[in-house]
């Protein structure tokens, strides 16, 4: 960069921080217009493509994996043409995508083949720049011939290099049968790439001149796709500072190094909380403000974040953080959303009021100081794009009506989330939300900004992060960075924070912004900050695709479970002992011929029979038995293992299983739980004998002791094949007797929360309270069907627990027990409840629980009889939607 210029973007970044510029005006170009709005809508992720020509290629899983991703398309009438050769021109366009070079304008066109107008220019040249990609002697590329072999294996020997790939030690003396065949200059690229695993030859042969096909393009780009999801994931890299310490209106550099000097795989993205001290550049450099205080930098390495506190120092003065907004006396909102979101849910809707209270009253949260939105939106050569431009928003997972409907009382300025205006927009639960900007037209980014609200008292909390994702397509997307920041869950003042990301002046036209939600969540003025053209002088911008594993989670977050077993375990011998054995058949489906086909319950919950007592020693009594040697979640632990053997993905894509444990119940009832410290008393959770306030207080001490001592063993064990996905709510019922108990719950719910758990809760058919699980803040809740007893179970009983299910929004938990393998009655109800669900359609695409008294479900699959071994069948067709039963079990009906 020159000094000229760099000095100049060092002047504009102290005036901006100096003025506080944090509101903009939409351009004057920038249309208004609503219908315009909602015209340009950016394409899902992934689609479902069926070519007709590779049902048997070697290349058909590729193709459709990158066909998905939208890496690479087809070529019309439902076809791939897989045994096409591809064009070096298209091999630039499917090289660059999967390694994440962000193209960019070109200025000078080198090949007479290739012009500045080509749409594979940005594409060609990118390359070249990289020194990948090298014309012919006659100033052409040679755009749309094919390409051999060995030319391919020499461009990726290159691209191994400019990506910072690490080579792969050699184990042995590669050596191809036509090795006289292969040109002296890719001799060396032939045997990296070989090494790498990019390239294999055929029956010991390279085949050097052979012409690389769209299917062996595919299959490759897919070998090189996986080594960059793995760069990614284990980025490596150090900074220069551990804490960032300036006197205020002066700059420091944060360097990015990797860890041992070697060359980094992606280009580091810089984000800073606090605007209106200071403002990182995109290559680092701190530009701090007039003002003391204090704020984080965030450094994105591929999916690793490193944060780097920044305190800014007067010479003059103490350091003294800008003043934050004040502690919430001052507010005078009259109902929160969190008051809102449980009164709603309780039936209170018609007390109604924005605590946002935007136009009405002064928002205490106001920031100390602003300009006026109409300013203007120009600094050094920087435009508000945004304003006026498409926007989306998504749930991580799916949607839910019932959170939406509360949303709608806080619904934000008219034009969306990109409108420069005071107002908030108010977003409740769905584990997060997906803001997808759709751009006029393409631009040089060099910021992306959002604004947070933080306020406790009203279950407002600023999101642990925000995420950035750029497309030039809306696609094909890339992960930018991410943004943190230091606000605890906990602080008791309102607090704002706007979270900026910036990027190296990256063309594109689309960009995403996610951040979770845990309860409710307040955002305003998302920003968008572009140049008229590129400035960025820091060499190739490499970003990584999206992080597969936060693909799965954001596809799954609202169903993130789908059939989960409850197991007993704690008490009664062998009937509470799970070993990996027992394990096995329920994690994963085995065929009775001992084939491990498919997973069973993705998800087990591990809970106390209800004989456990109800003090400190007891609690710790099944801990200590949970966490075992050889047993319960160990034992779970080594039959995942096994699993992922037998399913040959151990050492590839290895499945985890979702663990839900359970939080024992603090009844009421006890006097003596025992002390939480030596010197201090027993706890009672007893109302009648030491008050209800302190009761609840105890109550909840006890909860969240055992709480951190769940979590502290589990984060020691360490489980490779096991994922803690969320706490149990033992009690069946809201027990209006015990004190506080609907604050309880509250308290826990958030204190599960805050540790990005799911809350669970399985109350009986007809219990108090299940109406209101979702003002509870429970995220999943099954109903207890209870069909297991001596009283007659008739099929209006089962249907109407269907209906209480749906009119609840809940899922089912299906029940059985050993008496299913000897009572007719009970065998009859086991499969009219599986039956029932199915003609509703509640067997697909739902959580279910199942209940089997403890190991019941093992003796059917162990079994050798016909009649029993089919329940076990079954129940693995009903969970995959196979179950084709129609009718139900009459009388005393039994095969």
């Amino acid at each position: 960069m020159s000094k000229k210029r760099f000095g100049s973007r060092m002047l504009a970044a102290c005036l901006a921080v100096t003025t506080l510029l944090v509101q903009t005006a939409p351009l004057a170009s920038a249309s208004t217009d609503p219908e315009k709005q909602t015209t340009e809508k950016p394409q899902p992720e992934k689609q479902t493509v069926m070519f007709s020509d590779i049902e048997n290629s070697y290349a058909r899983n590729a193709v459709n994996r990158l066909v998905g991703l939208h890496l690479i398309n087809g070529q019309g009438n439902d076809r791939f043409n897989p045994h096409n050769s591809i064009s070096r021109q298209d091999i630039a366009v499917l090289l660059t995508k999967v390694m994440g070079l962000q193209p960019k304008s070109v200025e000078d066109a080198r090949f007479e083949d290739v012009p500045l107008n080509s749409p594979y220019a940005s594409y060609v040249y990118g390359l070249q720049e990289m020194k990948v990609m090298n014309g012919r002697n006659d100033q052409t590329l040679g755009s749309t011939d094919p390409l051999t072999r060995q030319e391919l294996a020499v461009m990726l020997s290159r691209l191994m290099k400019a990506g910072g790939v690490k080579k792969t030690a050699t184990t042995n003396e590669l050596a191809y049968s036509d090795e006289d065949e292969i040109a002296d200059y890719a001799k060396e690229a032939i045997h990296e790439v070989t090494n790498q695993r990019w390239m294999q030859g055929n029956g010991g042969k390279f085949n050097p001149a052979g012409i690389v096909t769209r299917a062996d393009a595919v299959v490759i780009a897919e070998r090189i796709l996986e080594s960059r999801y793995q760069q990614a994931e284990q980025a490596n890299f150090t900074v220069n500072t551990q804490v960032l310490s300036l006197l205020a209106g002066t700059s420091e550099r944060v360097r990015v190094t990797g860890v041992n000097g070697e060359m980094l795989p992606f280009t580091p993205i810089f984000a800073f909380d606090r605007p209106e001290l200071g403002t990182v550049l995109a290559d680092g450099t701190f530009v701090a403000g007039p003002t003391p205080g204090k704020g984080n930098i965030t450094v994105t390495m591929g999916y690793k974040t490193v944060m780097i506190p920044v305190e800014i120092k007067n010479e003059e003065k103490p350091p003294a953080q800008v003043e934050e907004k004040g502690a919430g006396t001052a507010d005078s909102t009259a109902s929160t959303p969190a008051a809102q979101d449980n009164k709603a849910k309780a039936g209170d809707s018609d007390q109604k009021t924005d605590p946002a209270a935007a136009g009405e009253t002064k928002d205490p949260s106001a920031p100390v100081e602003s300009t006026d939105p109409s300013e203007p939106a120009e600094q050094e050569e920087l435009i508000n794009v945004a304003p006026g431009s498409f926007t989306s928003v998504d749930t991580f997972g799916q949607p839910d009506s019932y959170f939406r409907e509360i949303e709608k009382q806080y619904p934000g300025p008219v034009g969306g989330l990109v409108t420069p205006s005071q107002d908030w927009t108010g977003y409740n639960r769905q584990f997060g939300r997906k803001v997808t900007v759709a751009l006029a037209e393409e631009k040089p980014l060099e910021k992306v900004t959002l604004t947070f609200k933080h306020q406790k008292s009203s279950g407002i909390t600023i999101p642990e992060y925000m995420d950035v994702e750029v497309s030039r397509d809306g696609k094909a997307w890339s992960y930018a960075g991410r943004s943190l920041h230091d606000v605890a869950q906990s602080e008791a003042k309102i607090v704002e924070r706007t979270l900026t990301v910036m990027l190296p002046d990256v063309e594109t036209r689309y960009v995403r912004v996610s951040f979770p939600v845990k309860v409710f969540t307040f955002a305003r003025q998302l920003e968008v900050w572009a140049k008229s053209s590129n400035h960025w002088e820091g060499g190739p911008v490499l970003l990584p695709p999206p992080s597969p594993t936060q693909l799965m989670e954001d596809k799954k977050a609202g169903n993130r479970v789908e059939n989960m077993l409850l197991a007993y375990s704690g008490s009664y011998g062998d009937r509470g002992t799970w070993s990996m054995e027992d394990f096995l058949p329920m994690v994963g489906y085995r065929t009775a011929d001992g084939y491990m086909r498919d997973q069973m319950f993705d998800t087990i919950l591990f809970l106390p029979y209800q004989n456990m007592p109800v003090t400190k020693d007891g609690w710790q009594s099944y801990m200590n038995d949970l966490f075992g040697s050889g047993k319960q979640l160990d034992a779970l632990n080594k039959a995942m293992r096994e699993y992922n053997r037998l399913r040959g993905t151990l050492y590839t894509t290895p499945t985890q299983e979702n663990v839900v444990l359970a939080l024992p119940y603090p009844n009421a009832n006890q006097t003596n739980f025992g002390k939480m410290a030596s010197d201090k008393p027993s706890l009672s959770f007893n109302a009648a004998t030491i008050g209800e306030e302190q009761a609840y207080l105890n109550r909840k001490q006890a909860l969240e002791w055992y709480f951190q001592e769940l979590q502290k063993r589990w984060n020691k064990e360490g489980y490779a094949y096991l994922k803690l996905e969320g706490i149990y709510w033992f009690h069946e019922l809201i027990d209006d007797s015990a004190p506080k108990e609907r604050e309880l719950i509250r308290s826990t719910a958030s204190m599960v929360h805050d540790n990005a758990l799911r809350f669970y809760w399985i109350p009986y058919f007809g219990a108090p309270g299940v109406e209101e699980w979702k003002s509870l803040y429970f995220d999943y809740a099954f109903l207890q069907p209870n069909y297991y007893n001596d009283k007659p179970v008739g099929l209006d009983r089962i249907e109407g627990v269907l209906e209480v299910v749906s009119k609840y929004g809940m899922g089912v938990e299906i029940e059985g027990d050993e008496r299913m393998y000897k009572d007719p009655k009970f065998y009859q109800i086991y499969y009219n409840q599986l039956v029932a669900a199915r003609r509703l359609g509640m067997d697909k695409n739902n959580v279910h629980a199942y209940y089997y008294g403890s190991k019941t479900l093992i003796e059917a699959a162990n079994n050798k009889d016909s009649v029993m071994r089919a329940i076990y069948d079954d129940t693995y067709k009903w969970m995959r939607g196979r179950f084709d039963r129609e009718e139900y079990f009459e009388a005393n009906e039994m095969p």
